[in-house]
């Protein structure tokens, strides 16, 4: 038998908060609730035969409306909850060697695919330097009123797994699709989300060396990475959760707006068409 007493429901409740296990809670039920597929705890297999989880997956059937056409996101989320600010900084300067090609990561179907040169991708996406940076750090607490920034191990994690799993659905969605013969036509977008709990800051610097701090809702992160000895680039929002179904939201309505676009292209290059 027990000997020591239960443990209360409020510090079992305090517990879990602390943990980050009941906002990941929160985020998968409030996107269950506005109609978005939700997959929590997604195995995901990493180099050497490791296993990692991703946090959640969500998407919107496509397709539904536009027969024939399919348009979708799909969001790969990870969760922080982070009782201090976390700060996005360096701002992503435009220079011939980056490689954004690789701040959107999308598949089209079938091969050749018949829409491309219609339907922009990167300007649809905006794969731009606007407002992005190179560096994120969290704060931590040391004494009363002392705090520290630092690199946080626990979200560099987080970015490194949201990327590398975008990565390998890409990879093996053309593989799907490789021998696709055109009656359907596919875009599909994959979109890592760090989603935070708390204060989520900008940091720039301007001409005269001021240090402008703003706290937002959203910001862009370029995240560079190794596949074995492959260099990686992978583009990661990082969303306060207060702002995810919003976020979401305006991705949903631009993914069909170009479904149906993509429709009408279908529609005019079939026999019979004017």
């Amino acid at each position: 038998m027990p000997t020591e007493l239960p443990i209360s429901i409020d510090v079992i409740r305090d517990a879990l908060e602390r943990s980050g296990y009941l906002m990941k809670s929160r985020v998968v039920r409030s996107l269950a609730e506005a109609d978005f597929f939700v997959e929590p705890n997604v195995s995901h297999k990493m180099p050497r035969g490791a296993k990692q989880g991703i946090d959640l997956t969500a998407e919107v059937a496509g397709g539904l409306n536009h027969p024939g056409v399919c348009v979708k996101t799909t969001f790969v989320i990870q969760t922080i909850n982070n009782a201090y600010p976390i700060v996005l900084l360096t701002e992503r300067p435009s220079t011939p060697n980056a490689d954004f090609e690789s701040y959107i990561k999308f598949g089209t179907s079938p091969a050749p695919c018949p829409f491309i040169d219609q339907v922009h991708v990167y300007d649809e996406r905006a794969a731009d330097w606007h407002n992005l940076f190179s560096e994120i750090c969290a704060l931590d607490r040391h004494e009363q009123d002392e705090f520290t920034a630092r690199r946080s191990d626990d979200i560099h994690s987080s970015l490194l797994n949201a990327s590398q799993y975008t990565e390998d659905e890409v990879n093996a969605f053309d593989e799907w699709v490789a021998e696709e013969t055109g009656r359907y036509w596919r875009l599909f977008f994959w979109h890592p989300i760090v989603v935070v709990s708390g204060q989520l800051l900008t940091a720039k610097v301007t001409a005269e060396g001021a240090v402008q701090l703003q706290e937002v809702p959203l910001a862009r992160l370029e995240f560079n990475w190794h596949d074995g000895e492959v260099r990686k680039t992978t583009v990661v929002e990082v969303v306060r959760e207060d702002f995810l179904l919003e976020r979401l939201d305006s991705i949903r309505v631009q993914d069909s707006a170009i479904e149906a676009r993509i429709q009408s292209i279908k529609l005019g290059q079939e026999p019979g068409a004017d």
